[in-house]
């Protein structure tokens, strides 16, 4: 029989929300100065297998995973702002195919990956501001990216923020030796 002292937390210090640091490496401006982002949800999806006159059974089915989000905060000469705005054209509809062709070209970092997509990393980091562990998002994207409304009735000089969405293929959540967590 195990003891119940042995299954309790032995590290007592909480995690921090202001603990983090995100890294994109197609977008390094905007990840500099990111303020929030999120791990996603994912949720299991479930099959229903039907049965004679009676209750389906439920069992388990696919994995979905929600898209990541994260504000930043924009530059003054909207540097940040547009890595994702130009990164998003080039996926979109640009105006002409060498568009699309330029900015391939000066993205491809790494020859084994599509330089559409880039990989990101949402580093968690423990009380002494140290990696804890890592959030690795894998081939994703941007999906949404929100307006700058300029507005000169406002009392106090907030700064713009914007909010960027990612689709993603997967997020894996590894221990600071870069091993999955378990």
């Amino acid at each position: 029989m195990a003891n119940w002292y042995q299954d309790q937390l032995t590290n007592k210090n909480y995690l921090s929300p202001i603990g983090f640091v995100f890294i994109l490496d197609k977008a390094p401006k905007a990840s500099f100065l990111c303020q929030k982002a999120e791990i996603p949800t994912m949720s299991l999806g479930e099959v229903s297998i039907p049965t004679r006159g009676s209750v389906p059974i439920p069992i388990e089915g696919n994995m979905r995973y929600g898209d990541l989000t994260i504000t930043f905060i924009v530059d003054e000469d909207l540097r940040n702002y547009m890595e994702l705005h130009n990164w998003m054209r080039a996926l979109g509809t640009p105006q002409n195919l060498t568009e699309r062709q330029t900015w391939r070209d000066l993205r491809r970092f790494d020859p084994t990956q599509d330089p559409k997509y880039s990989d990101a990393t949402l580093q968690i980091l423990n009380n002494n501001n140290n990696v804890n562990f890592d959030v690795v998002f894998k081939s994703l994207f941007p999906s949404e990216l929100t307006t700058l409304s300029f507005d000169v009735t406002g009392a106090d000089n907030d700064y713009f923020t914007a909010t960027c969405t990612f689709k993603y293929t997967i997020f894996e959540v590894r221990n600071n030796n870069s091993q999955t967590k378990r």
